[in-house]
């Protein structure tokens, strides 16, 4: 325990390892796309620690020798590194970095020897690129391209955990904690998004990349990103993923579960004189499987058995770990000479592209360290609470619109500046005025006005004769008070016969028709028909008369009803000069031969004949259809009486289809009592009651 300490002091004396294999300025694993610039310098140092022997090997258990034997509890590791970088151009870097390990492989019944020795690994030169995509973007997306190689320098006899997935030898070969035994090397596409170039306080970074060597089973891709939030120009928030996998299809089983993978939350510090310090926790993937149980844990350790030969040639076999479970991680790195992150204003532009020192803090810059002012008001973006500001608009000191009058229309815009308070106002800052008439809608009773007509104060149309019809419509513009008007002003006249209506004693005038000055048509005989219409003109006073002025006829039988004393008979039945048929087709007289037996509704012998002429008249004239009524006086019980009435009349219908009559041309109905035409009190009254009628009816 104690020399595991003794190394995390070390590593921190050392200020801990710079961020990233490629000196990035983000987070602690991510890799950026930015460069240092040519001049610029980095160093760094920083480490990882554990404490938990399973970081170790599977389960915690080792075999030395052909032992079986356990890490304590308290057991773990250590990773550092020290690393540099150069800009060689604005656009490329190189650098180089040296791992330090140590695991403090502790066991309670073997000799640890050389297993918790600590160490170097293998040598690592890198160079990136920077791709021309931050000039197309305005330094919003840049990208890059890297390479690596790894050079056979780390010792081959001491540790546990293999550092990375491209360390696993294929089965049957030793797999070295601390390095390979060949060369490998490295290419990767990394990506950045800058989002603090548009005012958000984020950045992104991604890489993909290859590790290609030369063992069999070993040749793996990474992969990695994080999101970088600055809350302040002093600290970043970051939280990055990063992972390894076995590409290449060896002995060891493949399983994203069993490879490197860690998710990392942290914090980075940016200190005076370009120093950055950043503090995270590496979580292992391992961690969210159902709580490292110990069996397991060794449920599939036989196809993940590694092993090698310490310096005195004892066998050392363990389980694969690919990381810790949990793990303090940290960094420091210096950043001096021309450097591109060296960024005295912090607008998040170097100091050596800068064309715009001292811009004050928290203004949003361009590529060229200038301060953007988007809206043009003088107030910076990033300073301006009110970044969309419309041109030519007064503001204040924190680039929002002056707006005396409180009308939401800002000062310099506002051609009427003092608004009063509530009023409704246009795009100019004015009053609003609907209808254009020159009275604003606020004080307008007339919002509407067409253009061009005359108005008064009140913004409503002129309208001398009080007709309610303005001025500028009114075609009778001196109406007499009290009139009724149409919509041009004008008396109004229903019947449009020349006659307004005030004067017109016939307003309800036929189109066409002449009139007298009373607006009435002329009448000579005074049939209310007018003579214009009237073919009969010369009418007798009191006689009723048709539509065109001629006596009425009510059964079209040439006979006009004041003259006809049979004004009921059947259209078709020839008739005298009174209008009256012969007895044998004048229903009024047949009807009246129609008897019952008493209390019955059985046809006596003497009805007969009646109803032979009147089935003789229904066949001469076949368009005629019959209801044949049946009533009663009100003697009795009027249920009685229904039914006996309804009982007649059905008895005559089927007389008449025995004789040849259709019954769809005849109708049974019987009222009982409820159709007097003469007084029930008295015995001639009830015997007048007693009748049949017989009713034409169209169907």
């Amino acid at each position: 325990m104690k020399k595991i300490v003794a190394m995390s002091l070390l590593a921190g004396s050392f200020a801990f390892a710079q961020s990233g294999l490629m000196g990035g300025a983000d987070g602690l694993n991510q890799k950026t796309a930015q460069t240092l610039g040519q001049g610029g310098f980095a160093v760094g140092f920083g480490g990882q620690v554990s404490y938990d022997s399973w970081s170790l090997s599977r389960g915690g258990q080792v075999s030395k020798d052909g032992k079986l034997g356990a890490f304590r509890e308290s057991d773990g590791s250590l990773t550092a590194n020290i690393n540099f970088a150069a800009g060689v151009t604005d656009f490329m870097d190189v650098g180089l970095m040296l791992p330090l390990y140590y695991d403090h492989a502790n066991t309670d019944k073997l000799p640890e020897g050389d297993m918790w020795k600590a160490s170097r690994g293998d040598l690592e030169l890198w160079a990136k690129a920077k791709l021309p995509l931050d000039e197309m973007t305005d330094g919003i997306f840049n990208a890059a391209v890297a390479a690596q190689f790894y050079f056979p320098t780390g010792d081959k006899s001491v540790g546990v955990r293999p550092r990375h997935a491209w360390f696993l030898h294929a089965k049957g070969g030793e797999t070295h904690p601390y390095g390979l035994r060949n060369m490998a090397f490295g290419g990767e596409l990394i990506l950045t998004l800058d989002l603090q170039k548009v005012g958000a306080p984020l950045r992104i970074n991604g890489n993909i990349g290859f590790v290609g060597t030369v063992t069999k089973g070993s040749n793996t891709l990474v992969y990695g990103g994080g999101f970088n939030f600055f809350p302040t120009d002093w600290m970043d928030i970051f939280f990055e993923a990063n992972g390894e996998f076995r590409v290449e299809k060896g002995e060891y089983p493949r399983d994203p579960g069993y490879d490197p993978f860690t998710l990392t939350p942290g914090l980075r510090f940016h200190l005076p004189a370009n120093i950055d310090i950043a503090l995270g926790l590496d979580v292992g993937i391992r961690s969210f499987s159902k709580g490292w149980d110990w069996e397991d844990e060794m449920h599939a350790v036989e196809p993940y058995l590694l092993h090698y030969s310490d310096k005195h040639g004892k066998e050392i076999v363990y389980g694969y770990t690919p990381t810790p479970r949990f793990a303090g991680t940290a960094s420091l790195v210096w950043r001096f000479g021309n450097v591109r992150g060296a960024d005295e204003d912090n607008d998040g532009v170097a100091n050596n592209i800068d064309q715009c020192a001292g811009t004050p803090a928290g203004a949003v810059v361009d590529a060229n360290g200038c301060p953007l002012d988007g809206d043009n008001d003088g107030v910076f973006d990033g300073l301006d609470q009110c970044a969309e500001t419309p041109a030519g608009a007064v503001v204040d000191a924190a680039g929002c619109p002056v707006d005396s009058d409180a009308d939401g229309i800002a000062d310099g815009i506002d051609q009427c500046a003092e608004t009063p308070a509530g009023v409704a106002v246009a795009a100019n800052g004015c009053p609003v005025d609907s209808d254009n008439d020159g009275v604003a809608d606020y004080l307008d009773k007339c919002p509407s006005t067409a253009s061009g007509a005359p108005i008064d104060a009140n913004g409503c149309p002129i309208d001398s004769d009080n007709d309610g019809v303005a001025d500028y419509l009114d075609q009778c513009a001196n109406t007499q008070s009290g009139i009724a008007v149409d919509a041009k002003g004008c008396p109004v006249d229903s019947d449009n016969d020349g006659v307004a209506d005030y004067l017109d004693k016939c307003p309800n005038t036929a189109a066409g028709l002449p009139v007298n000055a009373d607006g009435c048509s002329p009448d000579e005989d005074k049939d209310g028909v007018p003579d214009a219409l009237d073919k009969c003109p010369a009418t007798a006073a009191g006689i009723s008369v048709d539509e065109v002025g001629c006596p009425v006829d009510s059964d079209k039988d040439g006979v006009p009803d004041h003259l006809d004393k049979c004004p009921n008979t059947l259209v078709g039945v020839a008739v005298d000069k009174k209008g009256c048929p012969n007895k044998n087709q004048d229903l009024e007289k047949l009807k009246k031969g129609i008897q019952f037996k008493t209390g019955s509704a059985k046809l006596t012998s003497s009805s007969n004949k009646t109803l032979n002429n009147i089935a003789k008249l229904l066949k001469k004239l076949p368009n005629v259809n019959l209801e044949i009524q049946g009533h009663t006086d009100d003697t009795g019980k009027e249920e009685r009486n229904k039914v006996i009435s309804e009982q007649r009349a059905q008895a005559v219908v089927k007389y008449l289809v025995k004789k040849g009559i259709s019954s769809d041309r005849l109708r049974a109905v019987g009222y009982g009592s409820d159709k007097p035409i003469a007084d029930n009190k008295t015995k001639k009254g009830r015997a007048l009651n007693r009748r049949v009628e017989l009713v034409p009816f169209e169907k």
